[in-house]
């Protein structure tokens, strides 16, 4: 759910609304990116092959500050249960830490979400080998919006 205007409005049944509580409206103001991955062709299983893949994340340009805030769909206040059947935006990323703090740069304006409506949830953890239980010395950051009550 995002506001527009003073309305709440459900961001997966509208992916046209943007949240523009706290945005200038002007015409340099990105609108949302279309969401061309429902073209992709996939297999029975809903898996896009390799080479469309490759081609598709070829074709995208990095996105502005704006556009990445823009495209989060935070967790609504109270949820419980599994977040793959949502919309809900969540982010993980697990490698070494020289990959964990090149990667986490690009997602510093997510932290612009913070606020009254929203919260920003952070976890960043050493992970463990689930053989031995010891820690590897690799990291998993994961990252996610979710409304205020």
């Amino acid at each position: 759910m995002v506001k527009v205007a003073d309305d709440w409005v459900c961001r997966s049944c509208n992916p046209d609304a943007v949240d523009t509580s706290d945005a200038v409206s002007d015409s340099r103001t990105p609108s949302p990116r279309p969401a061309a991955l429902n073209d992709l062709p996939t297999t029975d299983s809903g898996s896009v092959r390799k080479a469309d893949a490759m081609k598709w994340l070829d074709s995208l340009d990095e996105p502005t500050a704006d556009e990445l805030k823009r495209a989060f769909i935070p967790k609504p206040n109270g949820f419980t249960g599994s977040t793959y059947p949502t919309s809900i935006s969540n982010i993980r990323i697990t490698g070494d830490p020289a990959f964990i703090e090149t990667v986490a740069g690009l997602l510093k304006p997510i932290q612009d979400l913070e606020g009254s409506g929203t919260r920003v949830e952070i976890n960043l953890q050493q992970t463990e080998d689930r053989d031995s239980g010891e820690l590897t010395g690799n990291y998993a950051l994961y990252l996610s919006v979710a409304d205020r009550a």
